[in-house]
This record gives C-alpha cells, sequence and structure tokens, in this order.
C-alpha cells in the first residue's frame, strides 16, 4: 500500500519511505496497519485494543495505545496538532486522512505476467491520456488521482478559454448550461453563459456583480462586491435567468444560496462582529466571529453545509452541517486551507475542495455521519463550484498568489518582494528598512512561515512558524500568532535571543500591532463565543475593549497614541478614543469609504479609497482631519495587472518613504468532469 512518499509492505512488515526501509515494527506497525485498511475511516480505540492485545492479556492499554500512535507518527514525521496523516478523534480513535494506493506486489517465486496482459501503469495511463487529448486537458486528466478501488473515473471537458478569473460558477436547471461570473484579459467582471457541448461564451452583462446561486426555476442570487465586502459583505438582488433588472432583497450578505425548491434563500450575514447564518432570512441558526463560506442547501431541503473559517481573511477552516431541530456541528475538522463546496444529488454526501497540508486542493467527500473519503486530485489547485443532478462536477482549476511589491521614495515602478506563493506583508519598521510578512499558501504548509526582509541588502530571513502580527517598536522583536492556538502571542527574536511567549488572556485574536511605547497592543479579538471588538492589550496586563461589536479592514493610531481611525463595516470613517471606559466613536464626513493608513503629524490621515479596492490602480489620498481636505497623493498597481482582482493591503512606514502592498493574482479555467463507469 502506497501513501505519499511511503510504502508498506504488510506481507513483508516492512514501510519503506522513498524505497529506504524504516525502524516499524510491533504496536507502532500494527496500529498503521488498521489504519490503511480503512482510510479516510474513524478506527475506533476499541477496535485497536481488540486487535493489539488479546482479551486475556492486562495492560494499560490507553498508555500503550498512546504510545505506538505517537512512535508511528515519528517514524511518518506527522504531528497530532497539524496532522498529514493520523487525524486524532478525542476518545474516540483514530483516522488515516491521505488516498491509499493499493499495489500489487509479486510472491516470492512468482513470475512475473507476461508483458502484453500487464494491467498499464498509472504512468503508462497517463501518457497515454497525454497522447490522446489536447496538451492542457491531458494534463488534467492525466493528473487525477482516485482513491482505489473505485467504481467511477471523469473524463473532463475544459469550458472556458480566455485567461482571467472565474469567481462564482453554476449550472442552470436544465443541467447542461452553465452560467460563470468572471473577470477576463482585465475587463470587468460579468456574468457569462456557456456549455460544455460549445467552446464559446456568452456575456449577459450584470457588471460588478457576482454569482453566488441558481434556483431550480431560473433564477439568479447575484452579490454586489465592493471595497467594504470583505468585512461589511454586498447587497444580495435577484433576477430571472432570461432577463431583467436585479430587485435587491438583502444586505450585509456574504453569502447565499437558494433552498432546493427556489422559494427561499439561505445567506450568510456580517452584522456586529459575526458573521450568521440565516435560514429563512432574519431566522439565526449559527454565529461566528471567523467568516462563512461555500453555503449549499441539500437537495431536500432540510440540511445546509457550509465552510466556517475561524480567522478573517484566512482560509483555514472546517466543513459545518445546519439541520432543522438539531445543533451545528463539524462534519471535517479544520483543513489548512478550504474553499468550495457542493451537496451530491443523493444528499448522502457533501463534497468538497481542501487541503491537510502543503499539497494544492484536492476533491473530498464526507458523509453526514463525518466519514471521509479522497475523491480526486490534480496537478494544481481545485476549487469544487457546482455538482450536476446527473452527478457531473463543475469545477475550477486555479493558480492562486498573494504577491508582495513595494515603492520606495520616489520610484514609479514597484519592486517585487514576493517570496513564495502567498507573501502577506503584516509590517513595515518606522524607517522603512525592515518589511515583516509571512507565507501562507502551498510552498509553507498548515503552519505558516514568518519572514522578515530587510530592504538595503534585499536579503529574506525565517523567523520561524506561525502568522506574523508586528514589529515590536525597538526593533528586537516579531510579534506572532500560533495557526491553531489563537489565544497567546510569541514573540520571535529578530537577532540573538530566545523566543518568548505571552501569557494568554482569555481572548482569541485575529491580529494585532503595538503601540509606539512598545507596552501595549491594539488587537482585534473575542472572547469565546463572542463577536469581535477592538481591545487595548497592555503587555503586563488585562485587556480592555474600546468599540462595541465591530469588524475593522483598517486602523490607525494617532501620533500620540490617544485615538484610533478606523473603517467600520458600514464604510465610515470613525475615531475611537484608546482608553478603557472611552466614549462612543466619532462619525468623520469623508462622502466616500476611504482606509486609514497612517496618522501622520498635524492631523493627515494617509487614506485609501476602497470604492477601488477590486479596481486597478488604487488610489492613496491625503485627508486633513480637521478641515475634511483631500489632496490625492499615489497611486498603486502592480507591474503586471493580468489576473489580479484586487490590490488587498497596503502598508505605509512613519516617514511614508515606503509603500508596501499585496495584490492577489488569480487565473482559472472552468472543467466539467463526467463520471464514467469502470
Amino acid at each position: 500500500m502506497r501513501f505519499g512518499v511511503f510504502e508498506l509492505d504488510a506481507r513483508a512488515g516492512e514501510l519503506r519511505k522513498q524505497g529506504i526501509r524504516l525502524r516499524l515494527q510491533g504496536k507502532p506497525l500494527q496500529v498503521l496497519e488498521a489504519l490503511l485498511e480503512s482510510p479516510g475511516q474513524v478506527v475506533t480505540r476499541e477496535e485497536l485494543r481488540r486487535r493489539l492485545w488479546p482479551s486475556d492479556v492486562f495492560i494499560d492499554f490507553d498508555s500503550g495505545l498512546n504510545t505506538a500512535a505517537n512512535r508511528l507518527r515519528i517514524a511518518l514525521g506527522d504531528s497530532a496538532e497539524n496532522p498529514r496523516y493520523i487525524e486524532t478523534l478525542a476518545r474516540t480513535g483514530y483516522r488515516f486522512i491521505v488516498p491509499v494506493e493499493v499495489v500489487e506486489s509479486l510472491a516470492a517465486g512468482e513470475a512475473p505476467p507476461a508483458a502484453e496482459t500487464a494491467p498499464p501503469s498509472r504512468r503508462r495511463l497517463a501518457r497515454a491520456a497525454i497522447t490522446a487529448l489536447a496538451v492542457l486537458l491531458a494534463g488534467l486528466a492525466g493528473s487525477f488521482a482516485f482513491r482505489p478501488p473505485s467504481s467511477v473515473s471523469f473524463q473532463f471537458r475544459q469550458v472556458t478559454f480566455r485567461r482571467g478569473q472565474v469567481s462564482g460558477a453554476r449550472f442552470a436547471p436544465d443541467g447542461h448550461t452553465i452560467l460563470y461570473t468572471a473577470r477576463l484579459d482585465n475587463d470587468p467582471p460579468q456574468l457569462f453563459l456557456t456549455s460544455a457541448l460549445s467552446p464559446e461564451s456568452r456575456p449577459l452583462g450584470f457588471a460588478g456583480l457576482g454569482l453566488v446561486s441558481v434556483s431550480r426555476s431560473g433564477e439568479l442570487a447575484l452579490l454586489s462586491v465592493d471595497g467594504t465586502m470583505p468585512i461589511t459583505g454586498g447587497a444580495l438582488s435577484r433576477v430571472p435567468m432570461n432577463g431583467g433588472a436585479p430587485m435587491p432583497v438583502e444586505r450585509n450578505v456574504m453569502s447565499a444560496d437558494w433552498s432546493a425548491d427556489g422559494s427561499r434563500l439561505a445567506v450568510v450575514r456580517a452584522v456586529d462582529g459575526v458573521n450568521q447564518l440565516e435560514f429563512p432570512p432574519g431566522h439565526l441558526l449559527y454565529r461566528t466571529s471567523g467568516w462563512i463560506s461555500s453555503l449549499r442547501t441539500s437537495p431536500q431541503g432540510e440540511r445546509i453545509a457550509f465552510i466556517e473559517h475561524p480567522v478573517r481573511h484566512d482560509d483555514r477552516g472546517s466543513v459545518m452541517l445546519a439541520e432543522a431541530g438539531r445543533t451545528v456541528r463539524t462534519l471535517s475538522g479544520e483543513w489548512a486551507g478550504a474553499g468550495g463546496l457542493a451537496w451530491l444529488p443523493s444528499g448522502n454526501e457533501v463534497w468538497f475542495t481542501a487541503t491537510r497540508d502543503n499539497a494544492p486542493k484536492s476533491l473530498w467527500a464526507v458523509s453526514r455521519s463525518g466519514k471521509l473519503r479522497p475523491v480526486a486530485q490534480i496537478a494544481g489547485t481545485m476549487t469544487l463550484r457546482d455538482i450536476a443532478p446527473d452527478g457531473r462536477v463543475l469545477a475550477a482549476r486555479e493558480t492562486r498568489l498573494l504577491e508582495m511589491a513595494a515603492l520606495v521614495g520616489g520610484e514609479t515602478t514597484p519592486q517585487n518582494l514576493s517570496w513564495l506563493d502567498w507573501s502577506r506583508v503584516a509590517d513595515v519598521s518606522a524607517d522603512g528598512r525592515l518589511v515583516l510578512f509571512d507565507e501562507a499558501g502551498v510552498a509553507a504548509g498548515p503552519q505558516y512561515v514568518v519572514y522578515l526582509r530587510r530592504m538595503e541588502d534585499h536579503s529574506t530571513v525565517r523567523l520561524g512558524n506561525g502568522r506574523a502580527m508586528a514589529l515590536s517598536p525597538d526593533g528586537r522583536f516579531a510579534l506572532t500568532l500560533g495557526t491553531e492556538d489563537r489565544t497567546r502571542f510569541r514573540l520571535l527574536p529578530l537577532g540573538e535571543g530566545k523566543p518568548l511567549e505571552l501569557p494568554p488572556t482569555g481572548l482569541e485574536y485575529q491580529w494585532a500591532r503595538y503601540f509606539p511605547d512598545g507596552r501595549r497592543l491594539l488587537a482585534l479579538a473575542s472572547e469565546r463565543g463572542q463577536p469581535l471588538r477592538l481591545y487595548v492589550q497592555p503587555l503586563d496586563g488585562k485587556p480592555f475593549p474600546i468599540t462595541p461589536p465591530i469588524v475593522v479592514r483598517n486602523v490607525a493610531l494617532s501620533p500620540d497614541a490617544t485615538k484610533v481611525a478606523l473603517l467600520s463595516a458600514e464604510g465610515k470613517l470613525v475615531i475611537y478614543p484608546a482608553a478603557e471606559g472611552g466614549s462612543a466613536g466619532e462619525v468623520v464626513p469623508t462622502g466616500e469609504p476611504l482606509a486609514p493608513l497612517l496618522w501622520a503629524q498635524d492631523d493627515w490621515l494617509y487614506v485609501q479609497h476602497i470604492g477601488s479596492y477590486t479596481q486597478i490602480p488604487t488610489r492613496i489620498s491625503r485627508f486633513h482631519l480637521p478641515t475634511g481636505r483631500l489632496k490625492p497623493w499615489k497611486e498603486i498597481r502592480p507591474a503586471d495587472p493580468l489576473g489580479v482582482n484586487a490590490i488587498t493591503k497596503v502598508m505605509l512606514s512613519r516617514d511614508t518613504r515606503t509603500c508596501v502592498f499585496n495584490y492577489r493574482r488569480v487565473l482559472s479555467e472552468l472543467f466539467v468532469a463526467e463520471p464514467q463507469a469502470r
């Protein structure tokens, strides 16, 4: 049996890694054999007890099994906290969570089969597919690997061909027509119609609106997208597929889906520092201080599946299930990255695309009882879009990059600072010489990695694992947060020294940055199960909130650190005192959404025009708080705009000479995968 870079010869009792034999015997080997016999399924502790120890043997079973599992994990390079192969279900058992391939081996003395009767290897099958099909499509089809044994394979047909990003796609009620929203060849996003039978796509218009769902009767649910969408949601509209003007029906919506009969909508709404699931609109089913994506109602209409992400703007998440009369529950525990979900037509399984480790997203299935199984993977990132009533799958192959660039001094052409595939800027030192960032993509794996870039000599240093937060004002430490444990911060030294851990405070954090004195933090956080708020946290004291429940996209501290300017979910510029028991926020009239970047001397606020969040270039201006005067300062754009759908973050050094920004580049192609009986 083969999984990842490992191969187990059960007959010989040998485990090999890339052909090299590993020392694994006794109980750890028996645990591995038991798990490999049922990949994707829970093997209970009681089942393992009966298998590993006879009934007449008296032993400290719990200790013995835990020791065997730990030794197995060491051999595989795995961990219980961030599993790549073996998932622990507390007090229940274990589950093997990667695809397992059964490889036939020859018994001793057995002659190999004749060449003409030997079953073709996967590599030879892939070569045959590449020869038979067009290069791009064959590369996709030949790269799929399915969990054997399987009675179904897929035939793939590409349905989009222009370069750009497909952001939403669904089958129409006939099961053959395909509707999708895309931004192609740097044109504005709009709705298109196509089918797997024709290479042409027909534009339908609806510029500025994204497709989120199609009802059984052919009514579309469209969502507006602007600069405040990530924190406040958009306006949800409905319109017949055959034409008409969109009719707004709901506000502050993050995601939506039609019910099975097409009479009602399930929505995710952003409100008061939380995302909440409502079905029908106004009836609360679930709420989280994180965010919710990939909302889908079941074909029978009585269940809703979705992905819950604990950290804003991060795709780490879990597959959840809401059922009438029952508590919302987890179907499949936290994945390093998850996005794209649909119900199988029978309603017995939820299919979704996700990744556990540093592999691109692949296709998985989970039953309503929580039984997990791998379905397919491709050479690239796969995002599930829809499943037709006859079982055909609509999916996208995507190249997703978060790139980082900088403008220094009077430069007009940005320097490319991107390191791996998801370089997210976290902070810039006051003099612009240091840039703190992290990598959270396929290359970094599930732990994320924190880096420091020195602008003078263009060197990049790896500091450690975690999510980057901020640089300490004295230049000695980088403040970081774990990917699993979000209740405590860690300080990584920029030079000599040892990492330090700050004590937990009872809060779960989204992000934080330093006050200029270096003794306090400004943090977006929540108490467990409560909405998000902005907190001031003394490093040696108890944190206190300075805002009501809120989600903010940008903040800026006043030069004297007594006030905080932020862009609210309503798109308003609001100033709060940074003091315990402070007064209500002061709304500053601006006339348009302006996101604060830096509060400079003489009450000049550097702001980003959020209306241009999805437009290239994005505009930066200086806003004078006492008079309301707005002066254009700089326009920011990537050197190559192809596939760039947003400039997601802008950070300025205190001296304003260095501007570091992120932009997200997504290139995708839609495919229809048709099941083929073997």
